[in-house]
């Protein structure tokens, strides 16, 4: 089978998968560097083909412009940034592995698990809870809709979509694609320990503006995320 590396100097997701845990602390390096801008163009093809999709047809074009939106960062975000979109794609990638996904659908998580937060604005408008969510995808229908023409998928997208606004628990999560974004958007902060946790916390804080102790700001996410849940047996089991 060909080697798909996440990325130079790192090996593939499928490395990754067959030899955890053993293999966790290439995860959480790749994970926290920010060195260099990732490559979605790129990640997102390796990505795919680590699912088994080969066939990208069309969707070259549409990958190009996904990565040049996803690398802006215009409000100089310290967590919600490329870095980020970058670690939820691969874990992502990993879940999906380990799960029975239909080929449109690993292609489709993909796609969501770059886009979710993309143009994310750093601090939320007051009153409005989902406010970001639902800016992030109008940025993805501009590009994403022509390819799917489908009202009842973008719907569902949608829902994908909200679902990811941390404070609120989702309701009836049955969507595979949804289990894996929810639990890839939070396992960066979780599964690799108290010390990675807080330095992630450490750059949301900046980001948010936020007065109090980066710890306080950490143990909040652990109260909230104790109150929700983990959907995948596989996500409990890596931390």
């Amino acid at each position: 089978m060909r080697n798909h590396p996440i990325e130079k100097n790192f090996p593939s997701i499928t490395y990754i998968a067959n030899n955890w845990p053993r293999t966790k602390h290439h995860l959480k390096k790749f994970v926290m560097s920010n060195a260099r801008k990732p490559d979605f163009y790129k990640l997102c093809c390796s990505c795919l083909k680590e699912l088994n999709v080969h066939k990208l047809g069309g969707h070259k074009k549409f990958l190009n412009q996904l990565n040049e939106i996803c690398l802006k960062n215009v409000n100089y975000n310290t967590y919600h940034d490329s870095h980020h979109f970058k670690s939820v794609l691969v874990i992502a990638c990993l879940l999906a592995k380990l799960t029975n996904l239909n080929k449109s659908d690993r292609f489709l998580l993909v796609v969501l698990a770059v886009s979710h937060d993309m143009n994310h604005q750093g601090r939320r408008i007051v009153g409005k809870p989902y406010s970001q969510e639902d800016r992030s995808l109008e940025d993805l229908k501009k590009i994403f809709f022509k390819k799917i023409l489908n009202l009842k998928k973008w719907q569902r997208i949608s829902r994908i979509f909200r679902s990811t606004y941390f404070p609120i628990k989702p309701e009836n999560v049955f969507d595979n694609v949804e289990k894996i974004l929810l639990d890839a958007d939070v396992l960066g902060s979780l599964m690799f320990g108290m010390e990675t946790g807080m330095k992630l916390a450490s750059r949301l804080k900046h980001e948010i503006r936020f007065e109090d102790q980066t710890r306080k700001l950490f143990e909040g996410f652990l109260y909230v995320i104790k109150n929700k849940t983990l959907y995948l047996d596989s996500s409990k089991k890596s931390c």
